[in-house]
């Protein structure tokens, strides 16, 4: 029955084919735009670095891939809004008996899924580029490193986005949502503004955000990965970190936050919806 559910979701965003080659055309345009208008600009700002042209790409690209596992999983939960809005939920609980926790959780499976499909075409295409450039692969057993620290991300933000779109109504405030998440999610990893340019404030916001942390680690891998070898000074103004440990604690403790407020969230639903049965039955 869950696994019907979920067989459901995929099989309408797949249908939806114009949505997808929005999405992938949207993701090759990020890439796109840095290859041809800021690829300069911040090859001339490093100039002096040994391999220079290395290391901006890998660290750019790292940045962008972390930016669509941090987006992409959002996608699903437009799906749970339009069943909202066709009151399908209340069918789901009805007539399968799902409880709204188990609804969420599917709806959360969907998104890492669907996060998880869009990254790996992504990643596959920033490697691609690598390649085209410096005839260097990256496609062997280490790459795995960076899927998972990926799925990591994907997993954070599919249960961040649960949490938000609980308390949205609308397709129009998904909308909204979409497009303020977009931008965020460049400024916060790191990628739009170099780390080291932020304001000391929003440094320590960023060193305590996941997405951040994950772009951060990232970075650090794929350089890793090329053998380039940078000072530690320009790593760091780059906001390019190798404590993994660290974002992976940082981002399963998000991910606790998220589950814990989502479970607040239900449980103050039922209760609401125990009092309108009440009130109704004793009227």
């Amino acid at each position: 029955m869950y696994l019907n559910f979920i067989k459901r979701n995929i099989q309408i965003y797949l249908k939806d084919k114009t949505g997808i080659f929005f999405s992938l055309l949207g993701m090759l345009i990020s890439l796109i735009i840095y290859v041809f208008f800021l690829r300069s600009n911040l090859i001339s700002s490093l100039s002096g670095i040994g391999h220079v042209n290395k290391l901006v790409d890998i660290w750019m690209i790292a940045g962008l891939i972390s930016i669509v596992s941090m987006t992409t999983p959002l996608n699903a939960f437009g799906q749970k809004l339009e069943d909202k809005k066709n009151n399908r939920l209340n069918d789901f609980v009805v007539n399968n008996n799902f409880s709204l926790a188990s609804l969420d959780t599917l709806y959360v499976i969907t998104a890492i899924i669907e996060g998880v499909f869009s990254t790996i075409i992504f990643m596959f295409i920033c490697f691609g580029y690598l390649y085209m450039q410096y005839k260097e692969s990256l496609f062997n057993s280490d790459v795995l490193v960076v899927i998972f620290y990926s799925m990591l991300l994907i997993i954070f933000s599919s249960l961040l986005f649960s949490l938000i779109t609980s308390w949205l109504t609308s397709t129009s405030s998904f909308s909204s949502l979409s497009a303020i998440v977009g931008t965020l999610a460049g400024f916060f990893s790191g990628t739009y503004i170099v780390y080291g340019d932020l304001p000391n404030f929003m440094q320590q916001v960023l060193d305590v955000w996941p997405g951040f942390q994950i772009a951060a680690t990232i970075r650090n891998k794929m350089l890793g990965l090329t053998g380039v070898n940078v000072p530690k000074n320009v790593l760091d103004s780059l906001g390019v970190v190798s404590n993994s440990e660290t974002a992976i604690l940082i981002t399963l403790i998000a991910m606790a936050i998220c589950v814990v407020f989502s479970f607040l969230i239900i449980m103050m639903s039922k209760k609401n919806s125990w009092f309108v049965r009440n009130c109704l039955c004793n009227s």
